[in-house]
């Protein structure tokens, strides 16, 4: 039986990452990269490549000149969102249960808050369904989600789901999406609230999203409303 062995990359990366949990503030440098090849016996490529992944995550600075720094507070930020858009993922990184719902489809016009996004989408008509998220039993997530009715090439059926949005945008639309711009406001929504089983004044966290492939085609648009008390988002700024 072939047992797939860890790539060595990644036994690096998790070597890292333990280290840089043990910091302190002032005492965070990182062993230079020349040592820690000799040290675990990888090539300068592996410690590269290990590190090159913690750098992107923000969990590790690199400074010419200095060498590199870890960040351990970084580790343990719940629910970041400039590094995981999979809102499953997030969840269960923060240790939920989770389960998801699509809702029934429909075909009909975009409104006014996608058209503003996508004022090209105002001549076409959408298939629009909804996207539930629970945690631990408890609505977390709710997604509305509008895709332009020309890309879909076979209709999504109501009920539990598992696939994420790549997965899903292959199967349904033989496209995948390549990069999203994303829009952050808050308000009233007291309908949704209600359905968050919170008081219909309070106000709401809303997400919106643009879908695009990698020509850089806009796919479809999505609002999406979290939980004020279950969703702890965070997100890691560079200055």
């Amino acid at each position: 039986m072939n047992i797939k062995t860890k790539p060595r990359y990644i036994k690096a990366k998790e070597y890292l990452l333990e280290k840089i949990r043990q910091m302190q503030p002032g005492n965070n440098q990182l062993e230079p990269e020349n040592l820690l090849t000799t040290k675990l016996g990888m090539s300068r490529e592996t410690i590269r490549k290990a590190m090159s992944d913690l750098i992107h995550e923000g969990v590790v600075s690199r400074w010419h000149g200095k060498g590199n720094f870890g960040h351990p507070d970084v580790i343990n930020l719940p629910m970041r969102m400039d590094i995981n858009s999979d809102f499953r993922r997030i969840l269960e990184n923060a240790g939920y249960n989770v389960s998801t719902v699509r809702t029934e489809h429909s075909v009909c016009t975009p409104d006014e808050d996608m058209l503003k996004r996508m004022p090209e989408a105002a001549d076409k008509l959408v298939v629009s369904f909804g996207q539930l998220f629970y945690a631990d039993g408890n609505l977390a997530i709710q997604c509305q989600v509008d895709l332009l009715e020309e890309i879909v090439i076979k209709k999504p059926s109501a009920g539990l789901y598992t696939e994420n949005i790549n997965e899903f945008l292959r199967e349904y639309c033989k496209t995948e999406r390549n990069h999203t711009t994303a829009w952050l406001k808050a308000g009233m929504q007291p309908q949704i609230s209600e359905q968050f089983g919170l008081d219909p004044a309070t106000p709401l966290l809303e997400w919106e999203e643009v879908y695009y492939d990698i020509y850089n085609q806009k796919l479809g648009y999505v609002k999406i409303f979290f939980h004020p008390e279950i969703m702890d988002l965070s997100l890691i700024l560079k200055f």
